[in-house]
């Protein structure tokens, strides 16, 4: 069963690769960039829209990006992150087995079995370092055991939405088990920066632990290069968060910028790491690249712009008891504005639904509250806006009084009381049909007299 399972995760993850982009399903953009990441999800952290995707819903290895789910579960089980852990020798002698079986180095944060460091020091190893060994300590305090901790990282990722994602280790070491799309860690990434402390360890450039009951330092530098100053990648708006790369997942990486007061998140998945033909590693880092070509055509293309103006008349309703109109217009009760491209028509794209009565009674005042209008772009709700009365109107008097001579008449008690004498009359009708046709007998006998 486990094969089979190993074999069809293969081929899907074969088929994905090879299969075109999926359709834009964001802001009805498409960017016009060379991408060469496999997977793109683009998010607006100021509009909680998605902006731009690709192939956000195909399974992918996440490989390190696993360790920001890590974190959440750490920040989330450690009530004081200054609480002391434990290196276990166990995960220790596993890295270096599984470093000699593999012939492969994996990405170590320095420490040794034994060494206890505070769970804030763990973050920033895992955060900036990718330490392999301070991910797992982490797994073995929180969790209790690798196996333990990796349920609850199914379990949270369920809860949170991120349906499509499947752990099977807290590092992110390959395992064809273990696959996770765009979509989804944009998921859990959204959730992770509303953590207490999480975007100061995910944006940290350097950190140094220690002392430790095993060494006076530790040190560890963020592989995000293209958040340090004075690198050549070193791109100004970006913050955070965390790569990954292996030879089966490519190069991923996930990041925050803002610029212009326009912040974003992408998901970059899949890029280009190793040449198929040599086995060297590209000398472009297209996961950084593609990062910076997408942040930078969001930045230039998008803009909050007005769609709905306060005051804006965009709806009627039927309108009753006026002699002056038979439509009430109704206006827009607030200013709506949404992120999209520059030279995008305001119209384009934008559906509008109403939640009105089906119809309205005079007298009516400007500003009353009539109803609601749910708007959408692209498909997707993106606001409720209270729609109001646009004009004053009058009842006309003789309308209302019919209006109300009809409601009068239209009601159960007055119903009541015509059937009442409906069935009064019929019965007063009866008993005097009845009455005359008695008397009539009694005056149609004529005694005989004796002679």
């Amino acid at each position: 069963m486990k094969k089979f399972l190993v074999l069809a995760l293969t081929i899907l993850l074969l088929l994905a690769s090879t299969s075109p982009a999926s359709a834009q399903q964001g802001l009805g953009r498409e960017p016009g960039i060379q991408i060469h990441s496999q997977a793109v999800y683009l998010f607006s952290l100021d509009e909680q829209i998605v902006v731009y995707q690709r192939n956000a819903d195909i399974p992918l290895y996440p490989a390190s990006l696993v360790k920001i789910m890590t974190a959440i579960l750490a920040i989330e089980n450690t009530p004081d992150l200054r609480t002391l852990v434990t290196y276990p020798r166990y995960v220790q002698d596993y890295l270096f087995e599984y470093q000699r079986r593999y012939s492969v180095n994996v990405s170590l944060a320095g420490m040794r079995a034994g060494e206890q460091l505070p769970m804030s020091s763990l973050l920033h190893a895992i955060m900036l370092q990718s330490g392999n060994e301070a991910a797992m300590t982490i797994a073995d305090h929180v969790g209790g055991s690798q196996e333990g901790f990796v349920e609850m990282m199914n379990a949270r990722a369920r809860a949170l939405g991120a349906t499509s994602t499947n752990f099977t280790n807290a590092n992110g070491l390959p395992d064809p088990n273990m696959v996770t799309t765009a979509r989804d860690m944009g998921i859990i990434t959204r959730h992770a920066i509303g953590l207490p402390g999480f975007m100061d360890i995910a944006t940290a450039v350097n950190y140094t632990a220690g002392p430790t009951n095993l060494s006076p330092r530790l040190e560890w530098g963020t592989t995000i290069t293209m958040q340090v100053p004075g690198n050549s990648l070193f791109y100004p708006y970006l913050r955070g968060i965390k790569t990954g790369t292996t030879p089966q997942a490519g190069r991923n990486f996930i990041s925050t910028a803002t610029r212009d007061g326009f912040s974003y998140l992408l998901v970059v998945m899949n890029a280009p790491f190793l040449d198929p033909e040599t086995g060297a590693q590209f000398p472009v880092h297209y996961a950084f690249a593609d990062t910076r070509n997408i942040y930078d055509w969001a930045f230039d293309v998008f803009r909050v712009m007005p769609v709905i103006e306060r005051g804006l008349r965009v709806h009627e309703v039927p309108l009753r008891l006026s002699s002056s109109q038979d439509f009430l217009p109704l206006e827009a009760g607030d200013r709506f504005s949404a992120l999209m491209a520059r030279d995008t028509d305001p119209n384009d794209g934008l559906t509008m639904t109403f939640e009105v009565p089906d119809w309205v009674d005079a007298p009516v005042s400007r500003g009353d509250h009539i109803g609601y209008m749910r708007v959408q772009l692209y498909g997707r709700d993106v606001g409720r806006l209270e729609l109001l009365a646009a004009e004053t109107i009058g009842a006309s008097r003789h309308l209302v009084l019919l209006d109300q001579a009809g409601e009068i008449m239209g009601s159960f008690w007055f119903r009541f009381g015509i059937i009442f004498v409906i069935l009064l009359i019929v019965a007063y009708t009866a008993l005097m049909i009845a009455r005359n046709r008695n008397r009539r007998r009694r005056g149609g006998f004529r005694p005989r007299r004796r002679l």
